[in-house]
Formats: C-alpha cells, structure tokens, sequence
C-alpha cells in the first residue's frame, strides 16, 4: 500500500459490533474499513487497550489511517484521534461518558447477538480515566443528529464548539443513511 493512500478503520458504539448496519454500510461506501471491534462489557482502561494494539498494528503500514467512530465508538475515536495525531469523522459521539451512558446502567443487550450484560458503575466510572481534550492537532469532523434521543447533541456541542468541523442534522442516534455524509468521510 502506498504511503499516501487514505485507510479508515471504524469502531462501534455500546451493544454494538461487526455485524451492525453502521459498519456494514461504511465497508460498502469505503471499501476495505479495518473493524477496531472491542469488548465493551469490560473497563474502559482494558477496552482502550483492545482498540489500540488494532489500531498500533495498522497505523504503522497505514500512515493515513482515519478513523470513523459512532456513539462510544466516536469517544473512542476522538481520544485515539488526539493521542495518535489522527484525522477522524465521528457520529453523534459520546463525550462524558460516566454520565452519559449512566441511563443504560445494569441489564444490557448487545443488539446483534442478544448477549447480555451489565453496564455497572465501575464500568462507568472507569472512563473518567480517559477525559476528551479538546486541544487537537487535527480538527476533528463530528456529525450530531438534534433528534438524538440517545446522546444529547447539546452537551457536544458545548463541549466541541470552535475545537470541532461540527455537522448538525435532522438525524437521530443511528445514521439511516452514511451515503449523505461521503464526503466527509473520505475528506
């Protein structure tokens, strides 16, 4: 591969993985997409750590790797994006954790395999080890739908305003459609 060729990798958001829509419709929009997929029932310390030997093994072949993130997928993507000097796109990301995800506390399904699990509060409170910076050497691209009944749109925008390319939509938490935002993705 050559050294200036764009690569994208995507990482799911909570009760999520491989198989969802999202990842499915971006490998077919993009192409090859490297999957960061990660155990999202554990600490975020552990998750962080799956998603970044993934991530360590294809930025070193793939100097231009962007990475494409939606939900906690999008937290994700955002920490890794500052810490590693990457471009990114997220969707309607999480930005505080801790409390974001807090309304999802005890029994959980992960969406496609009906597996069942528990979002305790160690769990929770495990991502108040990896706080968000705004200070970032490439701005980062954040699509946000205001009709997000999942994560507030409010609380990203306060927090990304002047640091982030922000794209508001009429969008809720999932994407229906990533052909409208192509562009961007591949910008």
């Amino acid at each position: 591969m050559n050294a200036n060729t764009q690569c994208f990798a995507y990482i799911h958001g909570l009760n999520s993985d491989k198989n969802s829509r999202s990842c499915k419709e971006i490998h077919t929009l993009l192409g090859s997409v490297h999957d960061f997929y990660y155990d999202y029932t554990q600490n975020a310390l552990l998750a962080l750590a799956e998603i970044e030997n993934k991530l360590s093994d294809v930025h070193k072949n793939n100097p231009n790797l962007k990475l494409i993130g939606s939900s906690l997928g999008g937290f994700f993507a955002l920490y890794l994006a500052r810490k590693y000097q990457l471009s990114c796109t997220v969707f309607n990301p999480v930005t505080f954790p801790s409390e974001q995800l807090a309304p999802f506390k005890g029994k959980n399904y992960n969406f496609y395999t009906n597996r069942e699990w528990n979002l305790t509060d160690e769990i929770l409170q495990s991502y108040t080890r990896l706080p968000l910076s705004t200070d970032m050497k490439l701005m980062p691209a954040i699509v946000l739908g205001l009709n997000d009944e999942t994560v507030s749109p409010t609380v990203t925008i306060h927090f990304w305003k002047h640091h982030a390319k922000i794209l508001l939509t009429t969008e809720e938490h999932s994407i229906t459609n990533y052909q409208k935002y192509l562009s961007l993705l591949k910008k």
